[in-house]
């Protein structure tokens, strides 16, 4: 008798789900990498003008990481009108292929981004692609939400804590939001609506609208009541962009603004994921490679050269600070008055404090400052800029310290170490430098991973 009470309790005990929301997978190791392949992407937008916008963002992260006021958004268009004027000289606008009839105030309005295209690879098992946004800027991956799955492309973005994706309601401005995949009650039979509001504001773009639970698919394993946001309302860079309909913030939970975990620890707390990891190789189009991924719960050791791994912790921000140890050109060091930098995959240039800028491009061979304050480079330079960081010095691929250079070799271009007088007195450590390294962020251990990248 006591033999059989104890099958029943057995069996009773397989049959029930004491956990109401539960990650379905198959029996694999418990990470889930996303390759990445490049989307191409046309614009018209002068090259200064698309690095301001770049310094712009910058600014604003800046000042929401020092807790300090932000720059409205007049003093932002006035930053990209100053830039324009400095443009305006025919000898420049024939070499930039400028039209006449732009003027700063016109240029202002434009917000697009170049990118490269090459052959898509081939899927591991588990796995779905990522596509990086314009210049090696934003990097998407491809999820499924809803019942029936559809696919949405969502920004990965470690300087902010929110997921959402745009509403089938969405709206800019009155307008419409562009050519993108939506969510709502008639696209999901699993949709339900919590009647929460939720609103955010990015460097560029904001986004609001309601919490959700729905179903989330990514790479072959299955998320039920996985709770997010649809944007009702969202600003022209989101409605224009025709790539990304929604994004998830990737950084530490005290940037949830919607008081929602970001989704790494929802993926760990529904074994997902063992740890709440996020760990990134990025790709360089001038590579013309498919050889970045996004990996969720672990580090791919096939993508980095483990000597040269250092696990460094992080600040109580909920951004990814840590600390700067130092900077050198060609193996001569630079004297730096910051000595923290945020790690962003959201931030493309290098964006330093002016003081800090001026000093690393006065040891680049041929480096030259730009009225606007920004600075020119030889578009052939081999110069070796380094970065200190965990006691190991991390070399930005030369091919890197230029901006949206398009392969040129010859004359001067636009530098990818981009600056401003920052509040707070940090780095901003982005793309520029992020795409020469393998990059994790780990919740659980409050801590950042850095390696050279292979």
């Amino acid at each position: 008798m006591q033999l059989l009470n104890l099958i029943t309790i057995t069996l009773f005990a397989l049959s029930a789900d004491a956990r109401p929301i539960r990650a379905r997978e198959p029996a694999v190791p418990k990470y889930v990498t996303l390759p990445i392949r490049r989307v191409e992407r046309d614009t018209g937008l002068h090259v200064e003008l698309r690095h301001q916008q770049h310094i712009n963002r910058a600014h604003r992260l800046a000042s929401r990481a020092a807790g300090l006021p932000e720059p409205s958004t007049d003093e932002l268009r006035a930053n990209i009108e100053r830039r324009a004027s400095f443009i305006e000289m025919p000898e420049t606008r024939k070499r930039f292929n400028i039209p006449s009839n732009i003027a700063g105030a016109q240029i202002s309005n434009f917000a697009q981004d170049d990118a490269d295209n090459t052959t898509a690879p081939a899927l591991a098992n588990f796995s779905a692609p990522v596509d990086p946004d314009g210049a090696d800027t934003t990097f998407v991956t491809t999820l499924q939400l809803g019942t029936p799955p559809r696919p949405f492309n969502i920004i990965l973005d470690s300087g902010s804590g929110d997921f959402w994706v745009e509403s089938d309601q969405c709206s800019n401005n009155g307008a419409g939001c562009g050519n993108h995949t939506f969510l709502g009650p008639d696209l999901s039979s699993s949709f339900v609506n919590l009647e929460q509001d939720f609103s955010i504001e990015y460097g560029s773009g904001s986004a609001s609208g309601q919490l959700v639970n729905d179903s989330l698919r990514m790479a072959g394993m299955i998320l039920d009541n996985f709770t997010f946001g649809i944007a009702h309302n969202v600003s022209d860079s989101f409605a224009n962009d025709p790539l990304a309909d929604g994004l998830m913030g990737l950084s530490k939970p005290s940037l949830s603004t919607s008081g929602v975990p970001p989704a790494p620890i929802v993926m760990r707390d529904t074994g997902f994921i063992h740890q709440a990891i996020v760990s990134y190789r990025l790709p360089r189009s001038l590579d013309h490679e498919n050889n970045g991924e996004v990996t969720f719960g672990s580090l791919d050791p096939a993508k980095f050269d483990p000597s040269t791994l250092v696990t460094i912790n992080s600040t109580d921000s909920g951004f990814w600070i840590i600390p700067l140890e130092g900077a050198s050109v060609n193996g001569n060091a630079v004297t730096l008055n910051s000595t923290q930098a945020l790690m962003d995959t959201g931030t493309t240039l290098l964006v330093l404090p002016t003081a800090d800028a001026i000093a690393v491009h006065a040891q680049i061979p041929g480096a030259q400052q730009q009225q606007s304050g920004q600075f020119n480079i030889p578009c052939n330079t081999t110069a070796s800029v380094s970065v200190r960081f965990g006691g190991n010095d991390f070399e930005i691929n030369p091919e890197d310290l230029l901006f949206a250079s398009g392969g040129r070799t010859t004359g001067d271009c636009t530098s990818g170490i981009g600056s401003f007088n920052q509040p707070g007195n940090q780095w901003l450590v982005g793309d520029t430098f992020l795409k020469s390294v393998y990059f994790s962020t780990n919740i659980d251990e409050n801590t950042v991973s850095l390696a050279k990248a292979v």
